[in-house]
């Protein structure tokens, strides 16, 4: 008998393990911005036992990373299936260094993909239907939105994001963001960084404090990098305000600290938080 249960729970690890592998799925959509076709590619992350809640991650700026993908396993582990989106698409150089409109537009796609993904996950059936959603630095502010914007997302995980996009994209020490921006400064004749803001909040419509209110109240957990220069702190305290009753945890952290605390020696908070808020 003690060897049967050995066996058992052995084969029952592994099943939980080749079912929380993280295999790719593509799901065909329509893109919401222009209508044009979008194979949307995503790591699947789906335990064995059926009717579990599903949370989406939405990777930051630099694409999906081990943070990202280890989260993800941990949830999967935890009895809540995974989904990482890479609902972004890369834009021509042009458009980059010319369209301001590319930010509102990356909102936009950020709910539509998590609309689309649901819509397939209701038809295939086999899931709770309740849903939640993490994302880290741009992530966070994509995960920030869509938590308001879409009613069925019941719980959000936002480490290190924030509203106010235009803010961030003027005054954000990221490598990326920088460059943007000073491409923008020098092609579109912006004198300064304060005019290039005001040009970004005028073309930016679908900002995370826009649908701040919707967001019921204690279903968000927000990470908090005090010494944040790349999603300034000072905005993710804005984020922070506009929420009703989020649970907040202050970390005495840099940006890129910040993540990686949160991602690890948080880890247990943020699957516990998930799990209560998906299956209360």
């Amino acid at each position: 008998m003690k060897n049967l249960i050995i066996l058992s729970v052995i084969v029952l690890s592994s099943a939980v393990q080749a079912a929380c592998s993280g295999n790719e799925r593509v799901f065909e959509t329509l893109d919401p911005v222009d209508q044009s076709a979008w194979a949307m590619t995503s790591k699947e992350y789906v335990p064995s036992r059926a009717g579990a809640p599903v949370v989406f991650i939405l990777p930051p700026i630099v694409g999906e990373t081990l943070l990202d993908r280890r989260l993800a396993a941990r949830f999967c582990k935890n009895g809540m299936a995974a989904y990482i989106l890479h609902a972004t698409k890369t834009v021509s150089a042009e458009r980059e260094a010319t369209d301001l409109a590319i930010h509102d537009e990356s909102y936009i796609r950020a709910h539509g993909a998590v609309k689309a993904v649901i819509a397939e996950l209701e038809k295939q059936g086999g899931f709770s239907g309740r849903y939640g959603i993490l994302g880290m630095s741009l992530g966070g502010m994509l995960s920030a939105y869509v938590a308001g914007a879409e009613p069925k997302i019941g719980a959000s995980v936002i480490v290190a994001g924030a509203g106010n996009a235009a803010g961030v994209l003027a005054n954000s020490d990221q490598e990326l963001v920088v460059h943007q921006r000073n491409l923008r400064l020098s092609r579109l004749g912006f004198v300064d960084d304060t005019s290039y803001e005001s040009a970004l909040r005028a073309a930016i419509f679908h900002d995370p404090l826009s649908v701040a209110g919707n967001i019921r109240a204690g279903s968000m957990y927000m990470f908090i990098a005090s010494k944040d220069a790349t999603v300034p702190t000072r905005y993710q305290r804005e984020l922070r305000a506009a929420v009703a009753e989020p649970l907040v945890f202050v970390m005495n952290a840099s940006h890129t600290a910040g993540l990686i605390k949160a991602g690890t020696i948080h880890a247990g908070k943020i699957t516990n938080f998930l799990s209560r808020r998906l299956r209360d």
